[in-house]
């Protein structure tokens, strides 16, 4: 990223204040959005549970080996096809549930209402943390304000806000965090190699890729943003030579929340490591993609759902083009997650409000976003106060959208006249 001057901007307390804000909001909007629903928000049965039902076990809820929400095996065995990466991140707002359930007599297990409003807590404040950093690494390549409306784009915009305020315990918001956290860690580490940067690195990497194994192609962001191939890798090698004793240490941080799982698939498959949804006869179709479908279906498709994604898409494509530090990198990693669903059986990812799996790489789209806004702030006001307008439009239109959408909004009688009429509902109320 290009550098600006950085003893010009305000303090970290436009940070905290920012943060704080996101956090506040989307808290409350998931209460006031989940309040006909708090007693099955846990329980739904969907990858929320899933992902969640490790940490009942924690405390006798649940047998480790009779996950409630796991797939039967031939030999007998359920196996979870989900894996324990948020299970790790909720862990300590877990923990806060249980303290104030048994302080308040409230069931402590893992169900009860402290335990709901904890999960709206974790979701509000990795979605609010992980825009801040991205706010901190952005402002490395644009003025603050640009880097700031980023941020509240990516937030409110998008189908990032439905998982941080309605589908709490899906994977999303956690995964989003981690790659804002890789982000901003890859930044530090390029401005002032640190050991402490690089510990946080390595673990963010380990965690991200337990959350969702598919996250692993985010890692190039780390490995290799800042020049080409060859040097950066020369500067990663480089890292590690100079903090020897911080790269073992990421490394054991990176490890420890594996040991688990790992342990978990042995006992359950008898094999160290298991592409789980193998085991429910799911897999991919490398050789007929649906590309068109996963970007412009009236099922889920991205742009459908996410239009604010295809004026980032444009800016992506143009910095590619002209060759901006970070452009062409961002521009792979996307064109591989793309390809990747689209070669899923379920390309469309059933049971979503849009095409969520982009939805944690929205951190690094945010680079040509923020470079967007930048380019808006040198146009004619009367094109600002058009943009203006549009953008805010997009975030109110997001946000309804987000509150009015129902399952299914998929398979052969969702239309796209039923699509057309739900986003007329959302602008007129």
């Amino acid at each position: 990223m290009e550098h600006h001057a950085t003893h010009a901007l305000p303090s970290g307390k436009i940070g905290v204040s920012l943060g704080t804000g996101l956090f506040l909001i989307t808290f409350l909007l998931a209460w006031w959005g989940n309040a006909h629903r708090l007693d099955e928000v846990l329980v739904h049965k969907s990858d929320q549970w899933g992902y969640y039902q490790y940490l009942p076990a924690l405390i006798g809820t649940h047998e480790w080996l009779e996950l409630p929400y796991a797939t039967q095996l031939e030999h007998g065995r359920t196996l979870s096809i989900f894996s324990s990466g948020v299970a790790w991140l909720q862990a300590p707002f877990f923990g806060a549930a249980c303290l104030v359930a048994s302080l308040t007599g409230a069931a402590v297990d893992g169900y009860s209402m402290p335990f709901v409003f904890a999960q709206f807590v974790a979701a509000a404040f990795y979605l609010a943390l992980g825009c801040v950093l991205l706010m901190h690494a952005l402002r490395r390549s644009v003025p603050l304000v640009s880097a700031i409306i980023a941020a509240l784009l990516v937030a409110g915009a998008t189908n990032l806000h439905f998982y941080a305020v309605y589908d709490t315990g899906m994977s999303h918001v956690y995964a989003f965090f981690l790659i804002a956290a890789l982000m901003y860690l890859t930044v530090r580490m390029q401005e002032a190699p640190h050991g402490g940067w690089l510990i946080g690195l390595l673990a963010c990497a380990g965690l991200l890729v337990l959350v969702r194994q598919l996250n692993a192609i985010a890692l190039l962001f780390p490995l290799l943003y800042g020049s080409n191939v060859r040097n950066a890798l020369l500067q990663r090698v480089g890292w590690v030579k100079q903090f020897p004793l911080a790269t073992a240490l990421g490394v054991l941080l990176a490890t420890v929340p594996w040991i688990p799982q790992v342990m978990y698939w042995k006992h359950v498959t008898g094999q160290w490591f298991v592409f789980t949804y193998g085991k429910k006869g799911e897999g991919f179709d490398w050789l007929h993609p649906h590309l068109a479908d996963v970007l412009a279906s009236h099922q889920n498709g991205w742009f459908v759902y996410t239009p604010l994604m295809l004026l980032a898409m444009a800016v992506l494509l143009w910095h590619a083009w002209k060759r901006t530090t970070g452009a062409r990198l961002v521009l792979i990693i996307w064109a591989l997650v793309w390809y990747t669903y689209a070669s899923w059986w379920c390309w469309w990812l059933g049971g979503s409000f849009g095409h969520r799996g982009f939805i944690e790489y929205y951190a690094l789209l945010s680079l040509p976003l923020a470079w967007g806004v930048n380019h808006l702030f040198r146009r004619s006001r009367w094109v600002q106060e058009v943009a203006w307008v549009g953008l805010a439009l997009l975030v109110f239109v997001n946000m309804r959208m987000s509150r009015i959408y129902q399952w299914p909004w998929e398979g052969p009688d969702w239309t796209w006249a039923k699509l057309a009429e739900n986003y007329l509902r959302a602008l007129l109320g």
